[in-house]
């Protein structure tokens, strides 16, 4: 028999214990004598209930609640090594971050590190051979919340990636996702723009895409996470948030779910051309790249 609970006042045990009974736990009560007096300990009969009976117990006290449990994916995350090329991208994001609250200088950055802030055509800083700024971009942040929430996800995603594949396999993902969602974004609302959400939502994309595949081996990301990301997205898409970096974000999320198909690692036990599987992968990266561009088309024309 499992402990569920002790009080002193029998009256209230005995209630409790009523109401346990009527939901289909199966429980007594012992009265015991110590050094404060009677108490009275309620029992489980059934092991496969006790862990529900305690919950129970827990809430009709005014108890705090059992701790969450953790996923098994996220334990498996959690256990990789903080990533040498993942904390650069974070102490670059951070350090330019708190130029931020100096106007001046946070204006010289984002001259230096946009796409095309300082010239009137479309990429002609580009033309100009300044190619980091195809990348750079994703080091500016415009809010604590901006870039704490990239942090938390890069921190996690980005170790767990960068273990997996290698620091030059990493170094390829960071650079195609940064690269493509920036140039998108840039194509969608010009230079104003930047965070490393669009690497982020990349990094997800090849997650969710191995968890699409069947791919046992692969990380299996929680549906609640999945959830949250993809329900996520529509709502910066429908404006409800303010001014977000939706291409970004679907070209990002589209772009790694296509990369996945070609992490080395698990090419070769993977699904082939073809399979059906594939087809779906392409087809929602197809989806979140058109859909990030065609509702923010339709913002500017008819809002």
């Amino acid at each position: 028999m499992d402990i569920i609970g002790e009080l002193y006042d029998q009256k209230m045990a005995k209630e409790l214990v009523g109401e346990m009974e009527k939901l289909g736990f199966s429980v007594q009560m012992q009265e015991f004598e110590n050094d404060s007096g009677r108490i009275i300990q309620l029992q489980s009969l059934s092991n496969d209930t006790t862990g529900q009976a305690r919950e129970y117990f827990r809430v009709r006290m005014g108890l705090p609640g059992a701790p969450v449990e953790i996923d098994p994916a996220w334990l498996e995350i959690k256990a990789k090594p903080f990533g040498v090329v993942t904390k650069a991208l974070i102490l670059i994001s951070v350090c330019l971050y708190l130029v931020s609250f100096n106007d001046e200088y946070f204006s010289m950055a984002r001259e230096l590190l946009s796409i095309n802030s300082s010239y009137s055509q479309g990429f002609e800083s580009i033309r100009n051979f300044e190619l980091w700024r195809l990348v750079t971009p994703i080091f500016l942040h415009f809010g604590w919340m901006h870039i704490l929430f990239n942090c938390m996800w890069i921190k996690d995603l980005g170790s767990y990636w960068e273990s997996e594949v290698g620091l030059k396999g990493y170094t390829f993902f960071v650079f195609a996702l940064g690269i493509t969602s920036n140039i998108a974004q840039y194509i969608a609302s010009g230079p104003n723009f930047g965070g490393l959400s669009g690497v982020v939502y990349g990094l997800f994309g090849l997650s969710w895409g191995r968890t699409l595949l069947g791919d046992k081996e692969a990380l299996q990301l929680p549906k609640r996470d999945i959830y949250l990301m993809v329900g996520w997205y529509f709502l910066c898409l429908s404006g409800a948030i303010g001014n977000i970096a939706n291409v970004a974000h679907g070209v990002g999320l589209g772009v790694g779910l296509l990369l996945c198909l070609l992490v080395p690692k698990f090419k070769e036990s993977g699904p082939q051309v073809g399979d059906l599987k594939v087809l779906k992968i392409i087809s929602l990266a197809t989806f979140f790249c058109l859909s990030s561009f065609a509702i923010e088309f339709l913002k500017k024309s008819y809002f």
